[in-house]
C-alpha cells in the first residue's frame, strides 16, 4: 500500500484563501455593491442628456460646463420622477384597494358560474402591504439622497472615471476597452430612451382605449401597463389580465372581449412596428434569452435583478463580442 503525499505550495493556499476571503467580503457588501451598480447605470443613462446639455452654447461662443449640464439633467430627471409620485401616484393607490376588491368579487362570480375551485386570496391585504412597501421605500430619505449623490458624483467625475481605468490597462487593451465602454453607453442610453418611449406609448394607448369602453379604473389600468411593459414578457401579461378581469366584471362580457382583443392588438403593434422602430439601433435578444435573464437575475436579487437584467445582458453580450469573438 503506497502512501499518498500531497504536496501544496504554500503559495496556492494564500491565494486560494485570500479569494475566499474576497468572495465572502463581496458577499457581506452585496447590498452596497448593487447600489453602486444602480447608480452607475443610472449615470451612464443620463449620459446622452448631459452631452446634449453640455454641446448648447450660450454667448455664441461658450458651452455650458460639464458640471452644471450634470446638474441640469439630473434636476429635469428628478422633477419629472417627484411630480409622477406627487400627482399620478397617490390617486393610484386609492383606487387599487377598489379595484382589487372588483377582481377578487369578479373570479369568485367566474368560478360560481363556470363551477370551477379556485382558492382566492384576501387581495386587500396585498394592497396594504405594497402601500406599506412603497412608502417605507419612498421614506426612507438617507438611501434615496444615497443613490442621488453616488450617481452625481459618479457623472461629475465619469470622464476621469474613464480615464483612471484606461491607464491601468495594458496598450494592447485600451482600444477594446474604449469600444467596450463606448458601446456599452450608447446601449444603455438607447435602451432607457427606447424603454421609456414603449412605456408611454403602451401607458397611454391603454389608458384610451378603457376610457372610451367605460372602465371606471382606466387610469391606474392605464398607467400599472405602461410601468409594468418595463418587466419583459411577464408584465404585459399581467397588465393584460387586469384589464380584462375588471372591464369583464364593472362593463360586462362584451366589454371584456373588446379589452382582450384591444390589449392583443397593442401587443402585436408593439412587437411588430414600436419594438422595430424604436430598438432599431439597440442589439435584441430572443425572448427566451430575456425570460430567462429576468427570472434568474430577479430569484437573485428580486426586483433589482428584474431591472438590471437586461443591462447586464447587455454587458455580457458586448464582452463576449469584444474579448471573445474578436482576436
Amino acid at each position: 500500500m503506497h502512501n499518498l503525499n500531497l504536496n501544496v505550495p504554500f503559495k496556492t493556499i494564500l491565494f486560494t484563501l485570500f479569494s475566499l476571503g474576497f468572495v465572502y467580503a463581496l458577499y457581506s457588501i452585496y447590498p452596497i455593491l448593487i447600489l453602486l451598480v444602480l447608480a452607475v447605470i443610472f449615470a451612464i443613462s443620463l449620459e446622452p442628456l448631459v452631452q446634449r446639455i453640455s454641446s448648447v452654447k450660450y454667448n455664441k461662443k461658450q458651452k455650458i460646463s460639464r458640471s452644471l449640464a450634470v446638474i441640469l439633467s439630473f434636476v429635469i430627471v428628478l422633477s419629472v420622477i417627484v411630480t409622477a409620485f406627487l400627482f399620478i401616484i397617490p390617486e393610484i393607490f386609492s383606487q387599487l384597494p377598489k379595484l382589487f376588491e372588483t377582481t377578487q368579487r369578479t373570479l369568485e362570480m367566474y368560478s360560481r358560474q363556470y363551477n370551477f375551485s379556485i382558492e382566492i386570496p384576501d387581495l386587500s391585504q396585498y394592497t396594504e402591504r405594497a402601500l406599506s412597501i412603497s412608502l417605507s421605500l419612498f421614506t426612507n430619505i438617507f438611501s434615496i439622497l444615497t443613490f442621488i449623490l453616488l450617481s452625481i458624483y459618479i457623472s461629475l467625475d465619469w470622464l476621469n472615471i474613464k480615464k483612471f481605468f484606461h491607464k491601468l490597462l495594458a496598450d494592447s487593451y485600451k482600444s477594446r476597452y474604449e469600444k467596450i465602454l463606448n458601446e456599452f453607453e450608447f446601449s444603455i442610453g438607447m435602451w432607457v430612451k427606447g424603454q421609456l418611449i414603449l412605456m408611454f406609448t403602451i401607458g397611454i394607448l391603454s389608458t384610451l382605449v378603457l376610457y372610451l369602453i367605460g372602465n371606471p379604473y382606466y387610469l391606474p389600468l392605464g398607467i400599472l401597463a405602461g410601468i409594468l411593459e418595463i418587466v419583459p414578457i411577464v408584465g404585459p401579461i399581467i397588465s393584460t389580465l387586469f384589464a380584462v378581469l375588471i372591464s369583464f366584471s364593472m362593463n360586462g362580457q362584451t366589454a371584456g372581449l373588446i379589452t382582450l382583443g384591444t390589449f392583443y392588438g397593442i401587443q402585436v403593434l408593439e412587437n411588430n412596428l414600436l419594438v422595430p422602430k424604436v430598438m432599431e439601433k439597440v442589439s435584441g435578444f430572443s425572448p427566451i434569452l430575456i425570460l430567462l435573464a429576468f427570472l434568474i437575475f430577479s430569484n437573485f436579487l428580486g426586483v433589482v435583478g428584474a431591472i438590471l437584467a437586461v443591462p447586464i445582458l447587455m454587458f455580457a453580450n458586448i464582452l463576449v463580442k469584444y474579448l471573445v469573438l474578436k482576436k
